[in-house]
């Protein structure tokens, strides 16, 4: 028995973990006042999560990537019969959908206006929240929401089974990438078996799922690219998946500099034109199928860039700031953010990567920066760092970097939803949510300074040697 269980250890953590998930349908909904059980529910298959990590990274046996996948799709399974409670966005798409069956442009009115009022019902407009406004996703959600709702008209099934084969696909990709990058295929399950990815697409199905394939896609096409030329192709492969991917949801595209600026292995600089070009092209396409006299695309985004929620403390010192010199609180965050990844794409031009790795990776610091200097951060936000975490993590020897600094935070910012618990921001959950990452980054820090001043002090001397 304990043969079998050493040689099936990663089933096993799958088979325990199973019962957790099926725990959320017998609980039922979680809001409003019922959140508690969530907490020891998630921090339970974290925790199995952390085991399976560590199982996969030791590599005493090497996994079964088919049953990686398999408990991937079980765990996603287990989820869709429950009611989206932790978040109502998903009623938004559903609704977006069906305005759009209805002939009528998304952006033109708000959820409530009387345009509209035949459309609604209880099931639907009924849990959507934000009525007043006009609808915030980009055109390329919209055309998802759409094709959706024609195949599963006013579907919550519908759109949960479109986002969890969204994020199965980026899996696939993601296993792709390893392989190419020359790392175990097996890492994959730090994506695929994340509970934060699991619990934000599979029961709360966030658009966010749509775009992870898009990114992961494009990350495969510049390390598949090859190192010696340019060729247009992958660099405009690259440029319409980022251009989809802003077309999903906008941020994608402080990743492109990342992925457009990297020496050739004879380390030279190219301009790979063909990838900016195409990725303006394909946003601007985008764009144009919804773009008409009197709609405004852009929704409700002004608003929300003056809404907070989930302040980590670092941010809270410049709200508290601006605040105290009369400066509107969210100036900082709407504006800094913004310059702070400009300059940090400004440093990716001048100085390229060296290598398609390194510029894959380099795509965690602009992503870093939004995470962490935000007024406005929900958890599944944070899903598009579990691809580079999936190539960086080190658990054993424990390697103080990016990719453990993002891991440990994929799991410490479930604790945000300790504000539904009675509407009020916990600062203990604040705490434990932000110094471990905080630590974490500081450490890693560090231990890079060393290093480079090592290897300085190291070259000095090579060079001073006859």
């Amino acid at each position: 028995m304990l043969r079998w269980l050493r040689a099936h250890s990663l089933v096993l953590v799958g088979l325990l973990a199973l019962p957790l998930y099926l725990a959320v349908l017998a609980h039922g909904d979680f809001r409003p006042r019922r959140m508690e059980p969530f907490f020891p529910i998630f921090f339970g298959l974290f925790a199995l999560y952390v085991l399976a990590c560590y199982i996969v990274l030791a590599r005493r046996r090497t996994p079964s990537i088919p049953i990686i996948f398999l408990f991937a799709a079980l765990f996603n399974a287990t989820l869709i019969p429950s009611r989206p409670t932790l978040s109502d966005d998903m009623y938004r798409y559903v609704w977006d959908g069906r305005v759009q069956a209805a002939g009528i442009n998304p952006y033109r009115y708000a959820a409530n206006a009387p345009q509209l009022f035949d459309l609604r019902d209880d099931d639907i407009w009924g849990h959507m929240n934000r009525l007043n406004a006009v609808t915030i996703y980009p055109p390329g959600a919209q055309v998802i929401f759409a094709a959706t709702w024609r195949l599963f008209p006013d579907s919550i099934l519908g759109i949960k089974l479109v986002m969890i084969s969204a994020t199965l696909l980026a899996g696939w990709l993601l296993l792709r990438l390893l392989r190419t990058l020359d790392q175990p295929p097996e890492r994959v399950l730090i994506f695929l078996w994340n509970p934060l990815l699991i619990f934000e697409i599979a029961h709360s199905a966030h658009v966010d799922a749509l775009y992870l394939p898009l990114i992961v896609g494009a990350f495969l096409i510049r390390a598949r690219a090859p190192a010696d030329r340019v060729d247009w192709r992958y660099e405009a492969g690259i440029g319409v998946l980022l251009g989809l991917g802003v077309l999903v949801k906008l941020y994608p595209a402080i990743l492109a500099p990342c992925l457009w600026s990297v020496y050739d292995s004879l380390g030279r600089r190219r301009l790979r034109l063909a990838l900016p070009v195409t990725l303006a092209i394909t946003v601007a396409a985008g764009y144009a199928l919804y773009i008409v006299p009197g709609v405004n695309t852009l929704g409700f985004l002004s608003t929300y860039g003056r809404e907070f929620f989930n302040i980590s403390p670092l941010m809270r010192l410049f709200t508290n700031w601006a605040s105290a010199h009369r400066i509107g609180w969210w100036t900082l965050g709407n504006y800094g953010v913004p310059l702070l990844i400009a300059l940090l794409s400004i440093v990716f031009l001048v100085f390229p990567a060296r290598t398609a790795r390194s510029a894959i990776l380099r795509c965690a610091l602009p992503i870093g920066v939004y995470l962490l200097i935000n007024h406005n951060l929900f958890s599944w936000y944070i899903l598009w760092l579990l691809p580079l975490i999936a190539l960086t993590l080190q658990l054993r020897p424990l390697r103080f970097n990016l990719g453990l600094a993002g891991w440990v935070f994929t799991g410490t910012i479930a604790l945000s939803y300790t504000f539904f618990i009675n509407g009020i921001e916990q600062a203990w959950a604040l705490s434990l949510e932000f110094i471990p990452v905080y630590a974490l980054l500081a450490l890693a820090g560090s231990i890079g300074v060393r290093r480079v001043w090592l290897n300085h002090r190291v070259q000095t001397f090579t060079r001073k040697t006859p």
